[in-house]
Formats: structure tokens, sequence, C-alpha cells
């Protein structure tokens, strides 16, 4: 990245380092977190609908999977779906076809679209040494109804994760990582604010990637990342016509990879 832009060091050096986790398809963040600490799990998760306070409460690390954009080639992935289907189902096999997913323990598919749901299945057979499970979510959340269905369906998750460590999840486990995500969901929230305030100091182009950067570290080291660069960029006093210059130039680069 050229470093001759109206950012300042700290700002340039957080984007750079979520750009870097963003172009790593092999998730070497999660690999280096599981080295860490002999033992620990990752989960892969595609990213709607799915609880991660209760992975993160078994101790594991939520990672986020969008598939491998246009920097990846889908070659074996599309022998499992036909040509129409999107990008996302396609090169997310891909990925796993290739080896790069092999840092995950497990994988949740949430109730998406019926494509997610056929892919839930094909990793349940191409990956049998892995946790896999098909997140479905009710359509009537009347509580006797979605209610009650939504509470077991979340309950089987927290036994099945509970039964990977070795010990069951405790309330206090849970109530524990569901404050740790309000606080960075509360981060995220002051990120928007201040870009909705002042859109030249936060470009649309660093808030992407400090967004996709929260799929692979764990959540309390994004929510501190969110607040340094608020810290950052309050220092740094842009002005619209600078950053609206720098935006554009960046955002072309790299449009073609972020579709």
């Amino acid at each position: 990245m050229n470093t001759e832009t109206p950012q300042g060091p700290e700002v340039l050096r957080i984007v750079a380092r979520c750009e870097a986790l963003f172009d790593d398809l092999h998730f070497n963040a999660v690999k280096d977190w599981k080295a860490a600490v002999p033992g620990r799990k990752a989960i892969g998760y595609m990213p709607v609908y799915v609880p991660r306070e209760l992975i993160h409460a078994a101790g594991m690390l939520p990672v986020g999977i969008l598939g491998g954009g246009d920097s990846l080639e889908v070659i074996q992935g599309d022998a499992y779906y036909q040509s129409y289907i999107c990008r996302i189902p396609r090169s997310t096999i891909e990925l796993g076809l290739t080896g790069r997913l092999d840092c995950l323990d497990g994988m949740l598919f949430p109730s998406i679209c019926d494509v997610i749901r056929n892919l839930s299945g094909m990793w349940q057979i191409l990956f049998k040494d892995k946790y896999v499970r098909y997140i479905d979510v009710p359509q009537n959340y009347q509580d006797e109804v979605g209610g009650r269905f939504y509470i077991e369906e979340m309950q089987i998750l927290r036994d099945d994760l509970g039964k990977m460590r070795g010990s069951p999840i405790t309330d206090a486990e849970l109530n524990a990582s569901i404050a740790v995500y309000n606080a960075n969901r509360q981060a995220i929230r002051d990120l928007y604010a201040y870009r909705a305030a002042q859109p030249w100091q936060a470009p649309t182009s660093e808030v992407y990637l400090l967004l996709r950067a929260g799929m692979v570290l764990p959540v309390e080291e994004h929510t501190l990342l969110v607040r340094e660069y608020l810290a950052a960029a309050e220092q740094l006093q842009r002005t619209s016509a600078t950053t609206r210059a720098w935006s554009s130039t960046a955002v072309s680069a790299n449009s073609r990879r972020w579709r």
C-alpha cells in the first residue's frame, strides 16, 4: 500500500493489518491463534444468523467464511455446483477441497438459502472428521412455536460444542460471551456513527477492511482494533477532498477482488 496518502502512521498500520487478514486465504491468523495454546479449536461459519457467542463461550474461535472472492480460482468447486450458482458456495467448496480450511474443526451453515443447505450436506460427506451443522431458524416467532424451536436448535449446538471441548458450556460462560459480543457491537455502532458524521474521516474502503478483520480475529482483539482505529482517525484530521481522491483510487484498484 502506498504510504504517501492522507493517512497517518497509526491508521496506516491498522488498515494494512486488516488488508493482510483480508488477503490471506490460508487463514494464518487462525492457525497462529490455535498454535498459541495447544488444544484450541476453531469453528467456521457463514456469517448470517450464527450465534457466535456459543462458540466463544466454548473457548473456541468463530471464523467467518465468505468464500474466496476473486482472488481464488474455482476449479474443483465447479464440479459440485452448476455454473449459474453464485460464487460464494462454489469458492467455499474450493477453499475446503484445497486444504485452506484444514485449520477449522467444524463448520456451521446457517439458513441463508437452499444452496447453503446443500453445501452443508456436501461438507458432511467430504469432511467426515469435522463437526458440521446446518443452523435452521424459525419463520414463526411466536413463543410456543418458533421460539421453542429456536431454543431447541441453540441448545443442540450448545450441547455439541460442549462435547467437543469435553465439558458443558455454563450459563456464566455464555453470559460472559454475550457481554463481550455486545461490547463489540457497540464499538461497531460507534464506528458507523463516526463515519455517518464525518465520512471523510473513515472511508468505506477502510471501514470494510476493519469489519472483515472481525471475521478471523478473536472478538476481544477486534473490539480493541476498532477502538484504536477510531482514536487514530480522530487524531488525523483529513480533508474531504483529499480523502475522496485517495478513496477513489483505492476502491478502483481493489473493487475487482472485493466483489
